[in-house]
């Protein structure tokens, strides 16, 4: 009577976790490095049928390739951070001002649609090109295109259309500085 293929792969996880985790921990820190271990293991279960005899070089060539696509994912968080960053930057430096900023940009995200927020961020955020992320969304390349066109026509809308009433910025600057009574010892 042969192992199935559950019992199999749970022998190769028990003997080929630890190596596959210090293989990423020599090149992650070692919370990321969990993940990108697990991830190769959730690959070689779905795969398991296709993963040849030799299943420990198979393995690393596996993490050689999820630590490829991390490094990849980190790139463009990376890149997408810094274009935010000079997307608005205030012309003076005040600090008010970039909190304001970036306050901005949350709200907008927050009044975008669920399916705006989506298209957005596969694009953005998870590096998607529009073929990949039309397939994700199982709609034509055209039909994406359209979409991430309106969704960053209606962003572009409502960070321009935020407005920070004036008796909030004036409260909160106030709340920084320091009342006549406050200094004095008084009570206000």
């Amino acid at each position: 009577m042969t192992a199935g293929p559950d019992v199999v792969f749970s022998e190769v996880f028990r003997t080929t976790y630890p190596d596959v985790l210090a293989f990423m921990r020599r090149r992650v820190d070692g919370d990321v490095a969990e993940d990108l271990a697990a991830e190769v293991f959730a690959i070689a279960w779905n795969r398991w049928a296709d993963v040849p005899r030799e299943v420990r070089p198979w393995l690393f060539g596996v993490a050689r390739n999820v630590l490829a696509d991390d490094r990849r994912a980190q790139g463009r968080r990376d890149r997408l951070t810094l274009r935010i960053g000079t997307e608005r930057v205030p012309t003076h430096d005040d600090p008010m001002a970039a909190a304001t900023s970036t306050l901005d940009l949350h709200l907008a995200w927050a009044r975008l649609s669920d399916a705006d927020r989506e298209v957005l961020a596969l694009v953005t955020w998870d590096g998607l090109t529009g073929r990949e992320a039309a397939q994700v969304l199982r709609c034509t390349r055209a039909a994406f295109s359209v979409r991430l066109s309106r969704a960053r026509r209606r962003l572009r809308r409502l960070v321009d259309d935020v407005d920070v009433a004036p008796d909030a910025t004036a409260t909160a600057t106030s709340a920084l500085r320091p009342t006549a009574t406050a200094v004095e010892g008084g009570q206000p």
